[in-house]
């Protein structure tokens, strides 16, 4: 158990943290969220230490963590952060291996610990122990450093935003296996957050934080059930509903954080493209970016040598992924109406519809994600 009784911090005159109280239970995945400045990230690093507060006492398990020498401390607690701070020099199996090689594991139950968790995150050992953080996605370098967080088997995990300067999907991906490795391995997850809905999917409870002080403590369902401000409802990104509200457009939920490529790409290079950013189709668009259509990573391994043959600048040749564009793809305006778009998506197998712009630009996709945001604003809204 985590135990916060009465911390302040304060720097200089600004009061930091204002009389903290709160206790997090073993196995429980708790999300600080709240907006910038309102010190999240400051309590969270009080728990390994890293800040001291000036009053008040924390306790990790009954203890008194200014009794427990600071390294002891650490070693005993996992620690991401946005940054990622792989060692560049190292391969991903001795990234992994760090803190085990400290607390002088021996080399077999160094190897194991190594091959369980790589296998976790579907990162097979033979593909990636012996690769370097530079020959890494994002995606997959924030997946090796969260897994060696949990390389000694710690009993707590600190995370600080650790997906804030991922793509949308890759971020999405690794929530998943986040929340999965939590459960599966019953850690305790901290974990801050400004992002209400990272914080909604994540959480077992969530700590509502603004100017120092707690607003809020509750489980994502009764935190949307009864928001205790309107700043809370603000994050949840509340809707007021009413006879005179406009009707909501295809813009009003689309996504923007979409691949575009060229219709006279390469197969390989769109192949590493998608496998780089973890997804798997991408929209093409003509030489004018007006849409083309789509590919999938299916089709492209499928039947990849049978590309178009085309001459590069530099005269080598290479495959176009031409033959691949499928216009099958269902596509809305940006001033569609939604419901429509919605209830189109949801009755056809498509899993995204690509939004277009008047003169046929590319101006994002609505997914199945972006209907269940839409059916969560009207569930709040009523």
């Amino acid at each position: 158990m985590i135990k916060f009784e009465h911390v302040n911090k304060s720097y200089k005159n600004t009061k930091v943290l204002d009389d903290l109280s709160f206790e997090i239970n073993p196995g429980e995945f708790t999300v600080l969220v709240g907006p910038s400045g309102c010190g999240k990230t400051t309590t969270l690093k009080m728990i390994n230490r890293l800040i001291e507060p000036d009053s008040g006492a924390i306790y990790v398990n009954g203890r008194n963590i200014q009794d427990v020498d600071r390294i002891e401390l650490r070693r005993s607690i996992g620690y991401v952060i946005q940054q990622i701070g792989l060692f560049p020099n190292m391969t991903v199996a001795q990234n992994i291996a760090v803190v085990p090689k400290l607390l002088k594991y021996p080399k077999a139950k160094i190897d194991e610990v190594v091959h369980n968790l790589l296998d976790m995150v579907n990162m097979p050992y033979a593909n990636f122990a012996a690769k370097h953080p530079h020959q890494l996605s994002g995606g997959q370098q924030q997946r090796i450093g969260v897994l060696r967080a949990l390389a000694a088997s710690p009993p707590i995990i600190l995370m600080d935003e650790p997906f804030g300067a991922l793509d949308p999907m890759t971020r999405a991906s690794l929530q998943d296996e986040v929340k999965n490795l939590q459960q599966q391995l019953n850690k305790t997850f901290v974990f801050v957050t400004h992002d209400m809905d990272e914080a909604l999917d994540l959480a077992d409870k969530i700590i509502f934080m603004d100017k120092g002080s707690i607003v809020q403590i509750d489980t994502p369902e009764d935190m949307l059930e009864n928001p205790a401000s309107n700043l809370i409802r603000s994050f949840m990104k509340k809707r007021l509903s009413g006879p005179d509200q406009p009707p909501s457009l295809v813009r009003d939920f689309m996504r923007t954080d979409v691949h575009k490529v060229s219709r006279n790409r390469g197969v390989r290079e769109c192949i590493e493209l998608m496998a780089r950013v973890d997804i798997d189709s991408l929209i093409v668009v003509n030489s004018d970016k007006t849409y083309a259509g789509t590919i999938s990573i299916k089709d492209l391994k499928a039947d990849g040598k049978t590309g178009v043959i085309k001459k590069a600048e530099d005269g080598k040749s290479y495959r176009s992924i031409e033959p691949f564009i499928k216009t099958e793809t269902p596509t809305f305006r940006l001033d569609d109406d939604a419901r429509a778009c919605f209830d189109f998506l949801l009755e056809s197998d498509s899993r995204y519809i690509v939004v277009l712009t008047p003169d046929d630009r590319v101006a994002g996709v609505v997914t199945n994600t972006s209907v269940a945001k839409a059916l969560a604003d009207a569930f709040w809204s009523s």
